[in-house]
């Protein structure tokens, strides 16, 4: 059974699959080059954003150009399964979702980056702890997080996942994620029910669940790509919901009057990742070894995107001002929520089965 957003494909193989994404995947038919890098990503805002402040460079400086091949987190890994099934893989580097480096079902498509990243030295010489991975290094950290359009609310804005469930309160549209990877929902539920950070792993998925009843009729859009929240925020179809702090950043810059809720808020360690057969896996390597030996393009892009950097050389060049709204500020690491991901990546599909399930009926 596979799902994309709240529609459900039944009986659908992953080959057939890859052919329904042909609109979204079509052939990058480069796998004979030798110059070339496919990088798989989300699409629209953030992906332009990757594409100014670090793919452009890159091409300038080595004459590698880069093609985009984009999609929701879903999506890829379906396509992703598919080529590794048909024999015909494409795609060389991914920017994988938060825990997906501790899944097995996932990493045995990742190459092994060796003991302390020995691929990408720099992950782990100039790396921050959590930089370098087996399966993966971070380029930032970013934040999921509720946020509420103000002048729907006005000064007595909500300000709590408890307040999301308060729909006499602060009543208005409200949005949710929806993309292969509940746990984020399942946690707020958690949270809005007072469960607190030290009790939220392991799952309590009876309660979270029990919880999700009460405000599912209130949902009125399950999103799965961040076009999708960012565009229902633009237009105020909804007033309150989960979005990443990416996409917040670029909502502020048009002036949508958008306040960010760190009270419960949630990491987004979402690992570049290199495909083991990835047709041009050694020039994947080669630009992630360019991109840690250049600081400044790691700056460039993560003070765009409104996230912390992940290497000491990175975080040096941001000004105290830059860092207001990102997760490393001090007045927001509070707020945010421990994740246990090796618990999630090994419970992963039975979370998923039951949330199908769930958001089915």
């Amino acid at each position: 059974m596979i799902w994309i957003g709240k529609h459900q494909l039944v009986g659908i193989s992953a080959a057939a699959f890859s052919l329904a994404l042909g609109t979204a995947f079509a052939p990058t038919d480069v796998r004979a080059e030798d110059d070339v890098l496919v990088m798989a990503a989300t699409g629209g805002s953030y992906q332009n954003l990757m594409k100014e402040h670090i793919f452009d460079p890159f091409t300038e400086e080595t004459g590698i150009k880069v093609v985009f091949v984009s999609g929701s987190i879903g999506e890829r890994w379906a396509k992703i399964e598919a080529m590794t099934n048909a024999g015909n893989f494409e795609w060389d580097l991914m920017e994988s979702g938060a825990g997906d480096i501790f899944n097995p079902a996932r990493t045995k498509f990742l190459e092994n980056l060796g003991e302390n990243c020995a691929k990408v030295p720099k992950a782990y010489t100039d790396g921050l702890p959590t930089t370098c991975a087996e399966y993966g290094v971070l380029v930032g950290v970013g934040s999921t997080q509720l946020t509420v359009n103000t002048d729907a609310f006005g000064a007595s804005y909500p300000t709590t996942w408890k307040d999301f469930w308060d729909v006499e309160t602060y009543p208005g549209p409200r949005a949710l994620q929806n993309f292969g990877s509940p746990w984020r929902v399942l946690v707020g539920a958690l949270t809005a029910d007072g469960v607190s950070k030290e009790d939220l792993f392991p799952l309590d998925l009876d309660r979270a669940f029990a919880k999700l009843d009460e405000i599912k009729p209130q949902i009125q859009l399950w999103w799965n790509s961040g076009d999708q929240i960012q565009r229902a925020f633009r237009e105020e179809e909804v007033t309150f919901g989960m979005i990443w702090g990416t996409r917040l950043a670029f909502l502020k810059q048009e002036g949508v009057p958008l306040k960010p809720l760190w009270d419960g808020a949630t990491l987004n360690e979402a690992h570049w990742v290199v495909f083991k057969d990835g047709p041009h896996k050694d020039v994947a390597l080669k630009f992630l070894n360019w991109l840690y030996d250049n600081p400044q393009a790691q700056y460039n892009f993560t003070v765009a995107g409104s996230i912390s950097p992940a290497t000491k050389s990175a975080v040096e060049f941001f000004k105290p001002e830059e860092q207001v709204d990102q997760p490393g500020h001090p007045d927001n690491v509070g707020g945010i929520l421990p994740v246990d991901y090796k618990y999630l990546a090994d419970n992963h599909e039975a979370i998923l089965e039951r949330w199908n399930t769930w958001l089915a009926n």
